[in-house]
């Protein structure tokens, strides 16, 4: 019988976003005879540390401190960092997200509602937070959206949190509307939703806001209640206890930063609605999606819907959405077979069907070219998240 493996895991149970991550490491664990994963109850700001008579074998840990780092090198144990702070100094093996990949799926969530003006707000004194909002800025630079990012004056760095929220109701005024606004995480998704509520701003009629990281209990209460990107935080405490498993046999750590790219955007209220200004290519859209299962869905059949031949129907949905609408047929097909795939266990055939596609063989091929997964291989990838 093999030795027991006594984990210490050093992450917030205060969010969404760490208790994900502790259940992707309890998932891993589940499948090594004897692992032992010990985690204290501790808030977002709370300082985290191993306990002094602590005799384990290896740690995950949410690194946002030298001293930390510096406690955890002490031990002597192998260390996996699931944190995207950057620190100097820092060396441990890191598994985080990908930011450039969340800030291309909500800039794709936007578009996909045709929303051109494009708004960032997070702390803007954090540096982590900083990248976030700068892979933003970079790719809706390069699909020619505008972006406006909000920055407090160095007069309100030190003020209260009212000075602070009159500051961001007078930021949500002056945007250009309709705007679609992207948030560092749910917390201030729910400033922004609630100044908007204090401003009389019509959500998401003018203002559309999209969290960066699903908590999915804080975005359910939200008025209205938030979309937000699911951030792979499970995928990364299974990742994270992978790679520790093979520290502790004495194997090397990656050499490079694991970057795990979020893939699903969870819609709620604060994002539904299509700030389309062409009422024909609106209702276009509002018809593929309400009739996605119809696999005899025609890019023809959608231009003689609205009175159009297919090229001026063509030109008018790039004109409002930079694409065709076979793209949108496409996309709305591989919407629906990955939540078909998250959320039932219906067969391969059958979600095809269900999906609107002539074929499973088809739709394996369109889905894998989108993803760079077969719908089996997002299966099993995504319940292991």
């Amino acid at each position: 019988m093999s030795e027991p493996k006594r984990i210490a895991v050093l992450v917030d149970t205060s969010t969404g976003w760490g208790r994900r991550v502790i259940r992707g490491v309890a998932n891993y664990a589940l499948k090594q005879p004897g692992w032992q994963i010990s985690v204290e109850p501790r808030g977002i700001e709370e300082k985290m540390f191993l306990p002094e008579d602590w005799q384990g074998d290896g740690v995950i840990a949410r690194i946002s401190s030298k001293k930390l780092h510096d406690e955890l090198v002490a031990s002597g144990k192998p260390v996996v960092n699931v944190s995207g702070i950057e620190l100097k100094g820092v060396d441990f093996p890191i598994v985080t997200s990908d930011y450039q990949a969340s800030a291309e799926l909500a800039v794709g969530h936007f578009a996909g509602r045709g929303f051109r003006h494009l708004a960032y707000c997070g702390p803007d004194n954090i540096a982590h937070v900083a990248r976030h909002c700068a892979a933003f800025e970079k790719e809706t630079a390069e699909g020619g959206f505008s972006c406006e990012v909000f920055r407090r004056d160095k007069g309100l760095q030190n003020k209260s949190w009212q000075q602070t929220r009159e500051a961001l109701v007078h930021w949500l005024e002056s945007l250009p509307k309709p705007v679609g606004v992207f948030t560092w995480g749910s917390e201030r998704g729910r400033s922004v939703l609630n100044a908007c509520l204090e401003a009389g701003i019509a959500v998401p009629e003018q203002v559309a806001v999209l969290g960066g990281d699903e908590d999915e209990l804080l975005c359910d209460i939200c008025t209205p209640p938030l979309s937000a990107i699911v951030t792979p935080a499970e995928q990364a405490g299974y990742e994270a206890a992978r790679i520790l498993h093979t520290m502790m046999e004495g194997k090397p750590a990656p050499d490079e930063d694991v970057l795990l790219a979020a893939d699903e955007v969870h819609t709620r209220q604060s994002t539904d609605i299509l700030a389309i200004e062409d009422q024909d290519v609106s209702g276009v859209v509002n018809y593929i999606r309400e009739n996605i299962q119809d696999s005899s869905l025609q890019v023809a059949d959608l231009a003689d819907l609205v009175g159009l031949s297919r090229r001026a129907l063509e030109r008018r949905f790039n004109q409002a959405l930079g694409y065709g609408p076979a793209h949108e047929i496409q996309a709305t097909r591989n919407q629906l077979v990955k939540k078909l795939l998250r959320e039932t266990d219906m067969s391969i055939t059958d979600v095809a069907a269900r999906a609107g596609y002539a074929s499973h063989e088809y739709m394996i091929r369109a889905f894998k070219k989108e993803t760079g997964k077969t719908p089996l291989k997002y299966r099993t990838w995504v319940r292991a998240r």
